[in-house]
């Protein structure tokens, strides 16, 4: 070979080689690659890699912390959503958990009263601090009190006793319906907090890579 060719092919190989190394260095830094396939990476329609590689880009890997985050931003208003719904359903439980009867006096012996009188059960009004106990035990547990009122003794009483029975059994009815709320609101609370918790990671990672320069 001439020493021209040989230093035509030499050259070209240098240049070949200057390319390379030139690409690489300023190569997109979407286009890097890491080790494996993350789990929260998934197939997105568009993007190049298929399950079993040995390596993903960090493209993927953003896309992927982006489709994860929309499914937990979703996952947490779904549980908030049920919270709120539950909560409305316990403002009539605890209402009717809150009841007190309200009672009216009656007397056929005017003057003298004392010869002929009775007390009748005329409604319920609700008792503040019972209900807003009520609300706080769904919201943030604890422990509520089983409320029953008792029969006032006397025959001048016992018209109200019917009353009392059937408002005693309307407390405990709502006593234990909110139980039940309460079971699925911690439930619901717990699939949000989880939620949020992966919403706040997924948002740290998918910072991290864009102050790297990843962006697709």
């Amino acid at each position: 070979m001439k020493p021209i060719e040989v230093f035509a092919v030499v050259g070209a190989g240098g240049l070949a080689a200057f390319g390379l190394y030139t690409y690489a260095r300023s190569r997109p830094k979407a286009e890097e690659t890491v080790p494996g396939i993350p789990p929260q990476v998934p197939t997105h329609p568009g993007v190049s890699g298929q399950s079993g590689q040995e390596r993903t880009s960090l493209c993927q890997v953003l896309t992927g912390y982006r489709s994860k985050l929309k499914e937990y931003e979703d996952l947490r208003a779904d549980a908030e959503k049920k919270m709120r719904d539950l909560e409305s359903l316990a403002q009539g439980n605890c209402r009717s958990y809150a009841q007190d009867p309200t009672f009216q006096y009656h007397c056929n012996g005017f003057p003298i009263c004392g010869i002929n009188e009775w007390w009748t059960v005329s409604g319920t009004q609700t008792n503040q601090d019972a209900y807003n106990a009520c609300m706080t035990f769904l919201q943030a547990g604890g422990g509520l009190e089983q409320r029953k009122h008792p029969k006032k003794e006397g025959s001048s009483w016992d018209d109200t006793w019917a009353d009392i029975d059937r408002i005693n059994s309307q407390i405990g009815a709502a006593y234990n319906q909110v139980q039940n709320l309460r079971n699925q609101y911690q439930e619901a609370q717990r699939q949000a907090e989880e939620a949020r918790q992966q919403i706040n990671n997924l948002r740290r990672r998918i910072a991290d890579l864009e102050a790297q320069g990843v962006f697709c």
